[in-house]
């Protein structure tokens, strides 16, 4: 895992939720534990699409965790973790 990667994630959530001090962890959901909403998720996109200099979308995200599953998948149950991974293989 990029520890790089990691902080620009939490960054990224950080300021979508205006909340510094709020504890993300590669185990956290992104909806459930950490409050976002869907609109949260496309400004999150956004504030990464900035760092990673590539456009995220979180369906895609979704696609990849039901690939690696074998189960489906929504953005809802995306973790940070999912993300880390999703982003490796892009890169």
């Amino acid at each position: 895992m990029s520890t790089e990667t990691l902080q620009s994630i939490e960054s990224a959530i950080r300021s979508v939720v205006n909340n510094q001090g709020l504890a993300v962890k590669p185990e956290s959901r992104l909806v459930e534990d950490l409050g976002l909403e869907s609109i949260d998720l496309l400004d999150v996109s956004s504030e990464l699409e900035n760092s990673l200099g590539w456009e995220l979308d979180f369906r895609e995200v979704a696609e990849f965790m039901a690939k690696q599953s074998g189960k489906p998948a929504d953005m809802k149950s995306i973790r940070v973790q999912n993300l880390l991974d999703f982003i490796a293989q892009k890169a």
